[in-house]
């Protein structure tokens, strides 16, 4: 069992949060000048040379308005004590934390833009790297191909072979419900997920006049997210019976306070979104070790 010390009393892993980080000029010239300015030139030549991108935007914007009404971080099960005390005894969950010093695997972003590097770390570590020579986090780690080509260099560094495995998200959902749960049952397999966020929790606006702002519907309706998926437990009742099981994602964003449970249908609709810049569906990466770090 896990000591209670490194269990809150929200059922949460304690794990350090990251300095902050303050604004820098640069990014509010970004957020109120640059995209502002930039993002009509780009939806024109997306609409010209694109056939798709109005049904593929117009979907993507009922996806997370539908979200906005019924988002899952409102939902009983989201960070349900219940659940994450079940989950925590899963090997699946198990394997974020150190086996000797009872250390947490994972970690958080250290700012916006890091999600997929941070993940990247988070897997590392729990397939037995050591945090001091994985390379630190950096921003440009958002696509799935791209996102595996790197893990697999790292591991070559680090002298740990690696293989990956994309499975996107226009995929049946019962392919990806029994891929997450094939992954999770290896021991040498870890699972990154890349998905539409704001399909699982909505808008999210701070206040009324969030629509006003174009910079952040643009995010939340185009913007993918990286985190660890760290396990799987079934629902109870007939909404479950195993069709639709809880789904636990360590979010590398802190101020999701770790982990958190969706439904597997929600999670299969976040990974099924659109990625408008390549016109490819988001996706789950298997990660499998095949031999031991040095």
């Amino acid at each position: 069992k896990i000591p209670p010390a490194m269990i809150d009393n929200k059922g949460q892993l304690v794990v350090a949060l990251p300095q902050h980080q303050p604004k820098s000029f640069l990014y509010y010239i970004l957020i109120y000048v640059i995209i502002p300015i930039a993002a009509p030139i780009l939806i024109t030549y997306k609409m010209i040379t694109d056939k798709s991108y109005l049904s593929t935007t117009a979907s993507l914007y009922s996806l997370v308005a539908n979200a906005t009404k019924n988002p899952c971080s409102t939902q009983w099960y989201f960070q349900n004590v219940t659940l994450l005390r079940k989950l925590w005894e899963l090997p699946s969950a198990k394997a974020y934390i150190d086996k000797e010093t009872n250390e947490p695997l994972v970690e958080y972003q250290i700012q916006e833009g890091y999600c997929g590097s941070a993940t990247q770390r988070c897997i590392l570590k729990s397939l037995g790297c050591s945090s001091v020579i994985i390379p630190q986090q950096k921003r440009g780690e958002s696509k799935p191909d791209i996102w595996c080509e790197h893990i697999c260099q790292i591991g070559q560094q680090l002298k740990m072979e690696v293989t990956t495995k994309i499975v996107r998200g226009d995929v049946t959902y019962e392919e990806f419900l029994s891929t997450l749960k094939r992954g999770l049952e290896s021991k040498n397999c870890r699972i990154g997920c890349n998905f539409l966020r704001s399909a699982l929790t909505g808008f999210e606006g701070n206040n009324s006049f969030w629509w006003l702002s174009p910079s952040f519907i643009l995010t939340k309706v185009y913007a993918g997210h990286f985190s660890p998926v760290l396990g799987i437990v079934e629902q109870d009742g007939k909404e479950g019976e195993g069709k639709n099981p809880f789904v636990a994602i360590w979010d590398t964003n802190h101020k999701y306070n770790g982990a958190y449970f969706v439904p597997a249908r929600r999670l299969y609709d976040a990974v099924s979104a659109v990625d408008v810049l390549s016109n490819l569906h988001r996706a789950i990466i298997l990660v499998e070790k095949k031999e031991t770090c040095n």
